[in-house]
């Protein structure tokens, strides 16, 4: 996870959002590795970074928690509602398909008129 100097705010903030509100003077200021001011520290940096990862696998150990009970208390909707988009979402592929062979043939007809043009 890497860390940015944010040019609103002008406060650290990591890809995750997980930061806080520490000053960012510089990039050197900003520990990139572990998003907090560690002042160079690489123990300070190790600390954070655990402790983000820590709250990371709770919340991907909560998700698939939730995907499991999600899926007993809905499955059957949310399989229904898969086909009916795929079935929607199929139609609208095949359009945008037809769409763009309109396109070429028309690109290759005008290109053949022009052709013509300067024979």
């Amino acid at each position: 996870m890497s860390a940015v100097c944010s040019t609103s705010g002008g406060s650290c903030e990591t890809e995750s959002g997980a930061c806080g509100d520490e000053p960012c003077e510089s990039s050197s200021s900003c520990c990139k590795a572990c998003g907090t001011q560690c002042g160079g520290d690489p123990m300070a940096c190790a600390t954070a970074m655990w402790g983000q990862s820590f709250f990371q696998a709770m919340k991907a150990a909560q998700v698939d928690v939730l995907k499991v009970k999600i899926q007993k208390a809905w499955g059957a909707k949310m399989d229904k509602a898969a086909d009916a988009v795929i079935e929607a979402m199929g139609v609208h592929w095949q359009s945008m398909l037809a769409q763009a062979k309109a396109k070429a043939e028309l690109k290759a007809r005008l290109s053949g008129l022009w052709q013509e043009g300067q024979k």
